[in-house]
């Protein structure tokens, strides 16, 4: 009998576990191929990736192809439009370095709220949701807040990890994975991580759903990681014996890292991930039907009218068939094609580079890492020093002189994304960045730049450690890929009722000329000669 029998009846079936991964061979990542086509690697899944996967293997297909975001752990939006969850965590982190840094006390935490709520931008309707999620919060934080600033521990947020030796399987069988996300806490001194979320309700006797599972894999992330590599940011930690605790305002779970239902999910989410991700379309057409079939949960089915409540693509999957315009079915296997061909462009952009990444970090193989170190210097990566912290959300960096005509080129690019990562891709904290070359303290061609960095207020009060270095990393707009895919979708969806308006809709009776054997005439306009 397996785990997943203890949740109950089995709506869905359990994919086969994967015997090996589809990784990048050493041309690819070494960029000694064109690339064009279906890669033949998988993507580089995220944490978000392998849970949605979990919850419904159709939420990975929309992710995939539609360009949409996560099912179910993203920043889910309240009515307002606002993202509460994102505020909430924030303002805890900057409560707790304000606490921890000597500069405030817990019973400030109203006025740093105020003041946290002008600096970004916060409109009042938010600000008015957030405070009752944050009164029961401090309600029951104070004593631990307290601690907080008699102890002083040394602690992280926004952690990413990265790595491309994490392990799942049962009965002597072990398969390796990549597997990137962020954690939302690490406590060094009292060897904890949290995961903070506003989902739950006050007389929950569980975390929220998944959330349990997400904090496992970000535990596994990090335990796979070589303590060397973790020594850097984090010092020589064991996380083997860390405590696992989901956050809500309400109360803490602590969560058991041997359970061993987190496994199997693992492992059948990721078979999900490498069926629809293949190349071959035949097989991928085959399993995004067999998704189809297995829509939601394990022990909860998802059907029209019982769709699983916590899933945030239930309108993608559940919507209304307009009768206009009549040729949408070939429409829509045209723009599948365009869609598949967007997605394959992203694994060949943003996926390849998260491996390279990892490999010139992790890989055993010494001359592999300093090839991939050496493409990728001056033209995604950017190795800086941190020469000095600034008050206002920034650092003052210097970079090699080899580097300063390749930095100054990707400045000049109008669609460059940029990322400061403080520590190293594997373990550190990664916050979006902005190079202030207009600022009186930046030279160019001295090496010297004013870096504006969102979030930077978090990191403050951990300088001591973080001031060693700093790696801006440089990605390709590869998430515009992404825009057109949802585009794309909603224009599949797109359509109308009534046969007046459909007559005399431009974008019906195009489309239904251009997929069908209608005629599409302009109507010519007599002008009076003057």
């Amino acid at each position: 009998m397996t785990s997943l029998s203890y949740l109950g009846k089995q709506y869905r079936q359990a994919r086969v576990p994967l015997k090996r991964w589809r990784w990048p061979r050493r041309e690819h990542l070494l960029e000694r191929v064109y690339k064009r086509g279906p890669p033949p690697f998988n993507p580089f899944p995220s944490v978000r990736d392998v849970v949605d996967a979990a919850l419904c293997p159709y939420a990975v297909f929309h992710k995939f192809y539609h360009g949409s975001q996560s099912a179910l752990i993203g920043l889910r939006e309240n009515e307002e439009g606002t993202k509460l969850g994102h505020h909430f965590h924030n303002f805890i982190s900057y409560l707790k370095t304000e606490i921890v840094s000597g500069r405030a006390r817990p019973s400030d935490a109203e006025g740093l709220f105020t003041r946290y709520c002008f600096s970004q931008h916060v409109d009042a309707d938010t600000e008015n949701n957030l405070k009752p999620y944050l009164r029961y919060w401090l309600r029951r934080k104070r004593e631990s807040l307290e601690q907080l600033r008699n102890q002083r521990p040394k602690t992280f947020f926004e952690v990413h990890v990265a790595s491309i030796n994490v392990t799942f399987g049962t009965f002597g069988r072990r398969v390796h994975f990549p597997l990137n996300g962020v954690i939302d806490e690490i406590d060094i001194t009292n060897q904890r991580m949290i995961e903070r979320t506003l989902r739950g309700r006050e007389d929950d006797s569980e975390p929220p759903f998944l959330k349990d599972f997400q904090l496992w894999l970000l535990w596994k992330i990090i335990s796979s990681i070589d303590r060397n590599i973790v020594h850097e940011v984090l010092g020589c930690e064991d996380f083997e014996n860390y405590e696992l605790i989901v956050e809500t305002p309400y109360r803490d779970f602590y969560i058991d890292k041997d359970n061993p239902l987190f496994n199997e999910l693992a492992e059948d989410a990721f078979s999900w991930i490498n069926d629809l991700a293949t190349g071959n379309y035949s097989r991928l057409a085959i399993a995004i039907s067999e998704a189809w079939q297995n829509k939601g949960f394990h022990g909860r089915p998802c059907r029209y009218g019982e769709e699983i409540e916590e899933c945030a693509l239930r309108n993608a999957c559940y919507y209304r068939r307009r009768r206009y315009p009549e040729r949408r079915s070939a429409l829509g296997s045209d723009l599948r094609r365009l869609c598949y061909a967007l997605f394959n462009e992203q694994v060949w952009v943003h996926d390849l580079l998260l491996y390279q990444l990892a490999y010139m970090e992790q890989c055993q193989d010494v001359d592999l890492r300093n090839d991939l170190r050496e493409l990728l210097m001056g033209r995604s990566i950017f190795p800086a020093k941190v020469v000095e912290a600034l008050d206002s959300e920034g650092f003052v960096l210097k970079v090699d002189e080899h580097l300063r005509g390749p930095l100054s080129e990707a400045h000049q690019d109008e669609f460059v994304n940029l990322d400061e990562i403080f520590g190293s891709f594997s373990v550190g904290l990664r916050r979006r960045a902005r190079l202030d070359i207009d600022n009186p303290r930046s030279d160019i061609r001295e090496g010297q730049i004013v870096v504006h960095v969102e979030g930077s207020v978090n990191v403050e009060g951990l300088s001591a450690l973080l001031i060693k270095g700093s790696l801006l990393l440089r990605e390709e707009p590869w998430y515009l890929k992404r825009l057109i895919q949802r585009s794309l979708f909603d224009l599949e969806k797109w359509g109308l009722d009534r046969n007046d308006k459909a007559r005399t809709h431009v974008t019906v009776r195009l489309i239904d000329t251009l997929f069908g054997s209608g005629r599409f005439r302009a109507r010519a306009e007599d002008h009076e000669s003057q």
